[in-house]
């Protein structure tokens, strides 16, 4: 995605094609943008035939503040929870006024499981126990995991309540199982009789979570169940619901996150996220546009994302390097945390919808964890009209090197590269273009060179060492700061009479383990726009 077409599209509706959570239904839309979201706990989904209810009793009167026995008196330890205000719709690119899901308490003095696509971002969480729209109670989120889709909140309720254990068995195929919740935005509790039909199922359809380990179930369950437990018959949670899928011409499919899961994310959750950067997201794409990456629709204050002033509408494109939802899942997305480890330094790179900006950073930046992203450099608007006009629009692809230790995306048509180590350093470098012996040894065929050197403060230094000076117009020096990269560029003009632009840069990442030197040169438009391609996405693998 260049920034000329950015520019031009910044502010237009995003629209969807939604794969419903919670039992939901699959809703087409034909535009630009496709993005599948967990759109189903909305309060106002559409109506849907209510489920074939199993009886249901009050609980004992002597429950408070103890487990439930039985999956007849369960109602009382099940909560709803309304999430009010700081989501961003997909579908529309404009915020929401929230949705509804459902969850279970696990102690008496008010913590609660629910799923993090239900309570994450949203800007307050009021929660019903059991049905009682009488009293309501704010509740706070612990912690969230959004790989797992689980979240811990509390609603710190004095008064000891009743509240649901995990089963310690192992789920079976055939296993009889009760899904209780608050569907369809509605007060009325329900429970619905179903077997486990999958003991190890594959959600990864299922796009808004990338699930270790979950079981597919066929009790009838709809928007709203979201976060709600499935429970054995003597009142054992073995699962948590978390989606209802229906592939075209296909039966609809329930799943639930699996219990021994959930009571090892349950017990980081205590402490605090997990697996987790503080987005509720979505995979977006465009083919046409050639946006692919993470639509995150609301952010966890004081998350590592809040801090990097990730913000509702943001669309992730790469973390370390690494594209966001090629295949429309988030499974890159969570084989970079769970790669990376709780707390450790993550490049991040978005695309804010709202303006066309690129902008990137680090979170869990170890200089300044509250360092916020800054917009990548861009060089079309400063030399659009300094150079020729002509050559279509490229289109880009990702480059690494042999040693796999930096990458950047070039124009397909560059095709003559070079990625083994540079021959005069012996460090990890790319040169790409139509034809690099030309772009070496002329002033007229463009192209990039992405090397390492030893870290050094001498950055201007090391600029000037590449020589432009005696062919090329010195047109000055500027810092470049761009979240993760710092250090100065200059431009270069007009070397030999020939017209062109050549921007050389060096720069150190945060951590100050080596220097980044960046030359592109550029003869026409199209060719700047290779050159903020080029700033946008350079950078390096971290171990």
């Amino acid at each position: 995605m260049t920034r000329k077409t950015l520019s031009l599209l910044a502010g237009v509706p995003l629209l969807a094609l939604v794969t419903t959570a919670c039992g939901g239904s699959t809703t087409p839309t034909v535009e630009t943008v496709t993005v599948q979201a967990p759109a189903g706990d909305s309060a106002d989904a559409t109506d849907a035939p209510k489920p074939d209810q199993a009886p249901i009793t009050a609980a004992p009167a002597d429950a408070a503040g103890s487990p439930i026995t039985s999956h007849l008196d369960a109602q009382p330890a099940v909560i709803q929870i309304r999430a009010m205000g700081g989501m961003r719709d997909p579908e529309f690119g404009n915020y929401v006024g929230g949705g509804s899901g459902s969850g279970f308490l696990i102690s008496s003095d008010g913590l609660a499981i629910t799923n993090n696509h239900v309570v994450t971002g949203a800007a307050t969480l009021e929660v019903f126990i059991g049905g009682d729209t009488t009293r309501s109670y704010n509740a706070r989120v612990i912690g969230a995991s959004e790989c797992n889709d689980l979240a811990l909140i509390d609603i710190s309720e004095a008064e000891p309540l009743p509240y649901l254990d995990f089963a310690q068995e192992p789920v079976s195929v055939g296993q009889e199982i009760y899904v209780a919740g608050f569907p369809l935005g509605d007060p009325e509790y329900t429970l619905t009789r179903g077997i486990v039909s999958k003991a190890n199922a594959d959600s990864e359809a299922l796009t808004w979570a990338s699930v270790d380990h979950s079981l597919e179930h066929d009790a009838a369950a709809h928007p709203g169940n979201s976060g709600g437990p499935l429970l054995t018959t003597d009142g054992k949670v073995t699962g948590v619901h978390f989606a209802g899928f229906l592939p075209a011409d296909m039966v609809r499919q329930q799943f639930a996150i699996d219990h021994l899961l959930a009571q090892n994310v349950l017990s980081h959750l205590r402490d605090g996220d997990y697996e987790s950067l503080g987005i509720n997201a979505h995979p977006v794409y465009d083919q046409s546009m050639d946006i692919t990456g993470l639509w995150v629709s609301g952010v966890k204050p004081g998350s590592p994302a809040a801090r990097a002033k990730v913000v509702p509408g943001d669309i992730i494109t790469t973390l370390n390097g690494l594209p966001m939802a090629p295949t429309g899942t988030m499974t890159e997305y969570c084989d970079v945390l769970r790669t990376s480890g709780e707390g450790t330094p993550v490049a991040i790179e978005v695309l804010r919808w709202d303006t066309g900006e690129v902008l990137r950073g680090e979170l869990n930046n170890p200089v300044d964890a509250d360092a916020a992203m800054t917009p990548v450099m861009s060089f079309y608007d400063q030399l659009g009209d300094e150079v020729a006009d002509g050559g279509s629009e490229y289109t880009y692809e990702r480059v690494v090197d042999d040693s796999e230790s930096i990458v950047i995306e070039a124009p397909t048509t560059w095709t003559d590269r070079e990625t083994s180590a540079y021959p005069y350093t012996g460090m990890p470098a790319i040169v790409a273009a139509r034809d690099i012996d030309a772009f070496n040894n002329s002033w007229s065929e463009p192209g990039l060179l992405y090397t390492q050197t030893p870290t050094t403060d001498d950055l201007g230094g090391l600029i000037d060492a590449l020589d432009f000076v005696e062919s090329c117009t010195d047109d000055g020096r500027s810092d470049y700061s761009d979240g993760l990269f710092t250090g100065y560029y200059n431009q270069y003009s007009d070397c030999n009479g020939s017209g062109n632009q050549v921007v050389a840069l060096a720069a150190n990442p945060t951590d100050e383990s080596f220097t980044a030197v960046l030359v592109v040169q550029v003869i026409n438009d199209s060719d700047v726009l290779a050159l903020d391609r080029a700033f946008a996405t350079f950078n390096y693998f971290t171990d």
